[in-house]
C-alpha cells in the first residue's frame, strides 16, 4: 500500500476528488480524507489536503486523476513508514522491522 497526499487549491476540489476514487477504487471510509491545509511554508490562500491509502498497482491512476482535477501531490510514501517503532529498543530501534542505520544489527563490517 501507498499512501499518498494531494495539494487542493480549494476544498471542493478535493472533495470532487475523494468522490471519484471512492467509486472507482471501492475505498473504505477510513482510506480517504480531506482537511484544511495551512502552514509557513504554504502558498497564501485557503487549501485543502487530499490524504489516502492506495494499492500499489493503482497508484499511477490515482496520481493522474489528482493531477487532473489540479492537485499537487505532497507526498508519496510506502504505508510501512506510517507505522508505529518497534517498542523495547532503544538505541537500536527499528522501524518497520528494518534496523536503524548504526544500530547493531544493521552494521555489516
Amino acid at each position: 500500500m501507498r499512501i499518498l497526499a494531494a495539494r487542493f487549491g480549494d476544498e471542493t476540489a478535493a472533495q470532487k476528488v475523494v468522490a471519484l476514487l471512492r467509486r472507482r477504487l471501492d475505498l473504505g471510509a477510513t482510506d480517504l480524507s480531506v482537511a484544511p491545509l495551512g502552514g509557513v511554508d504554504q502558498p497564501p490562500g485557503p487549501a485543502s489536503l487530499l490524504a489516502g491509502r492506495f494499492v500499489d498497482p493503482r497508484v499511477s491512476e490515482v496520481r493522474e486523476i489528482i493531477r487532473q482535477a489540479g492537485g499537487e501531490i505532497v507526498a508519496d510514501l510506502d504505508e510501512g513508514w506510517t507505522r508505529p517503532r518497534a517498542q523495547g529498543e532503544r538505541s537500536g530501534a527499528r522501524w518497520n522491522g528494518l534496523p536503524s542505520v548504526g544500530s547493531a544489527r544493521g552494521r555489516t563490517s
